[in-house]
C-alpha cells in the first residue's frame, strides 16, 4: 500500500498487467513520462494503472501538454493503434484503463 519508495524508472520497466501504487511520490511530471512511453508502445501487458499520490495536482505542469482537468476522461492511443487508454483523474489520483483497439 505505500510506494514511496517505487520510483518512475521501476515503473517505466514494469511488465505487469496490473499497477497499482498508493501513497505514491510520483508527480505530474511522471506522469506525462508513463503516457509517453505508452503511447509509443511501451507496457505492453498494462491493462490497469492506478496511482494516488499527494504530488498529482491540477497545477501548470503539463501532461500530454495538458492539465489533469483536460486529461480526465480523454481516450490515448499508442501510435501503432493497437491500444487505446481511457484516463480518469481525481483529486490526487489518476487511474488508466488499457483496451486493444481491435
Amino acid at each position: 500500500m505505500d510506494s514511496y519508495w517505487f520510483t518512475l524508472e521501476s515503473l517505466l520497466a514494469c511488465t505487469c498487467t496490473t499497477i497499482l501504487l498508493w501513497e505514491s511520490d510520483l508527480e505530474n511530471k511522471d506522469l506525462d513520462e508513463v503516457l509517453k512511453k505508452f503511447k509509443t508502445g511501451g507496457f505492453p501487458n498494462l491493462e490497469l494503472l492506478k496511482i494516488q499520490s499527494r504530488n498529482i495536482k491540477n497545477n501548470r505542469t503539463k501532461i500530454l501538454g495538458m492539465n489533469l482537468r483536460e486529461l480526465n476522461e480523454m481516450v490515448i492511443q499508442t501510435d501503432d493503434g493497437l491500444k487505446k487508454a481511457t484516463i480518469r483523474h481525481r483529486y490526487g489520483r489518476i487511474e488508466m484503463s488499457v483496451n486493444s483497439s481491435e
